[in-house]
């Protein structure tokens, strides 16, 4: 009977039976996640970018400032309110060719002011809150403090409000600032879509050799005409090929939400960040196959494989809290970004994998994904070489 020295098909279609439920659970739950994800950044994207209206506002509060300057010189009232529901125009066209006339750089009229308060209302805000807003502008702007002589402004009240809140005005400026979708898609990346693969490869690892040699199966393997070395070559090609096949699962499944959802796809992109999410799988997966090949108990190989990768996913939450957007947002704080530096997630550089593909690509994630490859073969090799040199309990 011809010796297998180098790869066993029964033991890999053995491993593949094994762990088949457990891979099949977590790639649904990765696809589902990137489904949500993915609508989920659509929605934020879609708010943030809502229509722009400050020139439309500025030329609503010139001419609501030409009717209130028209109101205290004449006597009258008039209003926005009025002008929408009135049909005779008479003083207000008096009043805006009277405006016209002293102004060199703006001309008014009552079709523009119709129509510049049809697109204000048209707005989220709503065009009675820009009448409200206008009205304290227009009272404070001429008044003085009683203390400092300075001119108050709503803008200054709201600030000043907001410290008395415990709020800064700058958190409120980055706040207004921040890309909502692009934290979302870090928070995919490193928990909701890690997570599932995360799983997979601690028990699948954890299953594949010292399972089998704490069970006692493994004598029956390696009395058939199967070497040690098919063993090792086999069980590591389990962890290299099925971790990929999965992530080709949500990355079709990303591109699939994207242009349904979204409506266009960025394939490079995409494509980086999984790739990136790949190495970073195949680090972690190759040190619970390395813990796997040197212990004889379970306990032990998941204690070392499987608490090492917990502990990297628990640093990369911590890490997350001291990322720019979580501190800008006032729920982080700077100092536990130092957590990303003592995780292998740490060298998942999300923010310049998603710049390839644009016309300015930033290459520091390359020296990262190097480190990632490097740890997943040293790994590999060095449980390899370790479980055919060691003296197993059979």
């Amino acid at each position: 009977m011809k010796t297998t020295k180098i790869f066993s098909r029964p033991l890999m279609r053995q491993s593949l039976r094994s762990n088949r439920v457990l891979a099949i659970a977590c790639t649904v739950i990765l696809c589902l996640m990137t489904i949500v994800t993915t609508f989920a950044s659509n929605v934020l994207s879609s708010s943030s970018d809502s229509q722009d209206y400050t020139d439309e506002q500025t030329e609503f509060y010139s001419y609501l400032y030409v009717l209130a300057s028209f109101n205290e010189v004449a006597g009258t009232e008039l209003s926005y309110d009025d002008f929408a529901s009135s049909e005779d125009l008479t003083l207000y066209d008096t009043a805006f060719e009277s405006a016209s006339a002293q102004s060199e750089d703006m001309s008014f009229s009552s079709e523009e002011f119709a129509e510049v308060g049809e697109t204000l209302s048209q707005s989220e805000i709503g065009i009675d809150s820009y009448i409200s807003n206008f009205e304290y502008v227009y009272a404070l702007g001429s008044v003085q403090g009683c203390f400092s002589g300075d001119d108050l402004d709503v803008e200054s009240l709201m600030t000043d409000m907001l410290e008395m809140m415990g709020v800064s005005s700058d958190l409120v400026d980055n706040m207004s600032e921040m890309d909502a979708s692009s934290m979302l898609n870090r928070m995919y990346f490193t928990i909701m879509c890690l997570l599932p693969i995360l799983l997979f490869i601690i028990f699948a690892g954890n299953s594949l050799i010292v399972d089998r040699v704490d069970k006692g199966s493994m004598a029956y393997i390696l009395s058939t005409p199967t070497k040690r070395s098919a063993v090792v070559i086999t069980q590591a090609v389990y962890m290299v090929v099925v971790p990929f096949i999965m992530i080709c699962f949500g990355f079709v499944t990303q591109l699939a939400a994207s242009q349904l959802i979204v409506g266009e796809t960025d394939v490079v992109k995409y494509a980086a960040l999984y790739g990136g999410l790949y190495l970073l799988t195949e680090a972690m997966a190759s040190i619970c196959y390395l813990a796997s090949c040197i212990f004889n108990l379970s306990k032990y190989a998941l204690a070392l494989g499987g608490g090492l990768n917990v502990w990297f996913f628990l640093c990369s939450l911590f890490g997350m809290f001291g990322s720019e957007d979580m501190v800008n947002m006032g729920m982080g704080v700077e100092e536990l970004g130092s957590f990303n530096k003592i995780s292998l997630i740490g060298l998942f550089d999300i923010d310049a994998l998603g710049t390839v593909g644009s016309g300015a690509v930033d290459d520091s994630f390359v020296p990262k994904l190097i480190i990632l490859a490097v740890i997943a073969v040293a790994c590999y090799a060095a449980g390899a070489i370790r479980f055919q040199k060691r003296d197993l309990p059979l």
